[in-house]
């Protein structure tokens, strides 16, 4: 989103718009549940914790004071819930040692999660929009360790073939991610090299 259009959400949302609010809903909900989920492990209280963050946004739309851009106020006030559920959960040992992490990741500069996880989200929606066959290799290749001619033989195709399909996945998702190159090279690490 641009900055603009979140200057133009926070005025909206100042005065009280709720198609501003909906914009706001459509466009940061299931990213801002992904970041979550970093923290809580668990998807359904991911989209719970988001969902009361952006209730109490919409309930507090006329009031509230944005001392950043809306979109780091969103992660900010998302990560405070994720760490505020987890400390309630502090008590219960199985939840010790996350606790702990919490702690470490506490004094760590939590923007560069949010910029993995909004690359995160990226990469899986260019994944997702391959082609079947391209998916289905791609996946294969990267994420399940398969070699070119395990994949060929499992799927009754050509070494070619797959090695062409990995090629232009590869090439789908550079395109698709770069404006990302620079966490590219972070987190994508591990999928293409």
């Amino acid at each position: 989103m641009h900055n603009q259009d979140e200057i133009r959400l926070q005025q909206e949302l100042s005065q009280g718009s709720e198609k501003a609010f909906e914009e706001v809903f459509q466009v940061y909900f299931k990213v801002l549940t992904v970041f979550s989920k970093k923290f809580v492990q668990d998807l359904s209280i991911a989209e719970d914790l988001v969902q009361e963050v952006l209730l109490k946004l919409y309930e507090n739309r006329r009031s509230i004071q944005f001392h950043t851009s809306l979109k780091a106020f969103l992660f900010q006030s998302v990560r405070n819930k994720s760490i505020d559920y987890l400390r309630s959960l502090k008590s219960k040992s199985d939840h010790h040692d996350q606790i702990k992490l919490l702690t470490v990741t506490e004094s760590t500069d939590w923007s560069d999660t949010m910029e993995q996880t909004e690359l995160e989200e990226r990469i899986s929606e260019a994944i997702s929009a391959l082609p079947d066959q391209c998916q289905v290799i791609f996946k294969m290749s990267r994420f399940d360790g398969k070699r070119n001619q395990e994949i060929a033989e499992e799927l009754d195709i050509s070494k070619r073939t797959v090695e062409t399909q990995v090629s232009n996945a590869l090439k789908r998702l550079r395109k698709d991610v770069l404006p990302y190159v620079n966490l590219l090279v972070i987190i994508l690490s591990r999928l293409f090299y």
